[in-house]
C-alpha cells in the first residue's frame, strides 16, 4: 500500500499507481479524468468495502451496483430530459408535493394489463383502434358521470353497446315539467269513496308519474271535480295527495260538484298522485274529470310518449 503525504506529481502526461492508495482525511483526489487500466473496471466503494459505484468500458458512464438511493435527478445537460430508453422499473410513482402528475404522452398498456384508479376525469374517451369500439367486458358501476371541464359535455365518439334498459335512458333527456294546461293524464269516469274516514281518507282515483319525468321537483296541475252525498255531510272532502301524504286539503264538499286546481312541486318519476275522500260520517265522496297537466321541456323520446298508469 503506498502513502502519499504533500506529494506532488511530476509533469508527466499521467500518473500510474500500481498498488492501493490511500488518501488521508480531510484530503481529495482531484482529477479532470480517472481511468482504469485498459479492459478493467473502476470500483467505487463505501466504508465496508462494498461496491457502490462501477463504472465499466462497455456499460453506460455509471452503474449503481447496489441501487440509486437520491432524492432528486437532474438532467444532464440544463432544459434536457432525462431519458430511460429501456424504461423504468417501479411500484409506486407519487407526485413531488403538487397534488399531480402531469403525463405529457400517450401511456400504452400491454395486452392484458389493466390501470386501477378511484377516479377518472376526462373529457373524451376514445378507443385505441379507428373502428375498435370501447369494450367493457364485465360492467362499470357509477352513481354520476361528469365532465371534467364545465360545460364541456361528454363526448362518446362512437355507440355504445348497451342493454335496454340502460340505451332507452341514453337516448332521451329526461322531461322536466312545469304547471301547464296541456293534459298529460286524465281519468273523466266517476268514482267514490264510501264512509272514508279521517285523513287522509281512501285515495278514490290515482297515477303514477313515468320514468321519464326523472326532474326531482316538476310541478304539475292537478285538477278534478268532487263532491259529497247528504246534507248533514259537511265535513266532507277530497284532497290531493302525493304517495299517501296530504299536500294539498282541499274545502269543505258540497251536495254538488265543484272544480279544483292545484299546482304541485316537488314531483319526480314513480310518485303516485292520488285524490282522496276522507271526512268523519257515513257519507259518500265523489270524484271525477281527474287531470294532471302541465308544460314539458323538449325531449327526443326513446320510443312513443310516457305512458301515465
Amino acid at each position: 500500500m503506498a502513502v502519499l503525504n504533500n506529494w506532488s506529481p511530476p509533469r508527466v502526461s499521467q500518473l500510474v499507481v500500481d498498488a492501493n492508495l490511500v488518501i488521508a482525511n480531510p484530503h481529495k483526489i482531484q482529477a479532470d479524468v480517472i481511468q482504469a487500466f485498459g479492459g478493467r473496471d473502476i470500483d467505487f466503494r463505501n466504508g465496508l468495502g462494498l461496491n457502490s459505484i462501477k463504472i465499466t468500458p462497455s456499460s453506460p458512464p455509471a452503474h449503481f451496483v447496489r441501487g440509486l438511493a437520491t432524492p432528486e435527478i437532474y438532467e444532464y445537460i440544463a432544459g434536457n430530459r432525462v431519458d430511460f430508453p429501456d424504461g423504468i422499473n417501479v411500484d409506486t410513482i407519487d407526485d413531488s408535493g403538487a397534488a399531480a402528475i402531469s403525463v405529457l404522452e400517450d401511456i400504452a398498456l400491454d395486452t392484458a394489463k389493466t390501470l386501477t384508479a378511484d377516479a377518472i376525469l376526462t373529457d373524451a374517451i376514445t378507443e385505441k383502434t379507428g373502428s375498435a369500439n370501447i369494450s367493457l367486458n364485465s360492467k362499470v358501476l357509477v352513481d354520476h358521470i361528469g365532465e371534467k371541464t364545465a360545460s364541456h359535455d361528454i363526448v362518446f365518439d362512437d355507440d355504445i353497446q348497451a342493454q335496454e334498459d340502460f340505451e332507452a335512458k341514453l337516448t332521451q333527456d329526461y322531461l322536466t315539467a312545469a304547471a301547464g294546461d296541456t293534459d298529460r293524464y286524465t281519468s273523466a269516469g266517476e268514482e267514490t269513496a264510501v264512509n272514508p274516514g279521517a285523513s287522509p281518507g281512501v285515495p278514490i282515483k290515482s297515477v303514477t308519474v313515468p320514468g321519464e319525468y326523472a326532474d326531482p321537483n316538476c310541478t304539475f296541475r292537478i285538477t278534478y271535480t268532487a263532491k259529497r252525498s247528504g246534507t248533514l255531510g259537511a265535513g266532507m272532502k277530497a284532497s290531493i295527495c302525493i304517495n299517501g301524504v296530504v299536500k294539498s286539503i282541499g274545502a269543505s264538499l258540497d251536495e254538488v260538484y265543484d272544480v279544483r286546481s292545484v299546482d304541485l312541486a316537488g314531483i319526480t318519476a314513480g310518485d303516485v298522485i292520488s285524490i282522496n275522500g276522507y271526512g268523519d260520517g257515513a257519507y259518500t265522496v265523489y270524484v271525477k274529470d281527474f287531470a294532471v297537466k302541465s308544460t314539458d321541456s323538449v325531449y327526443t323520446p326513446a320510443g312513443a310518449s310516457p305512458t301515465w298508469t
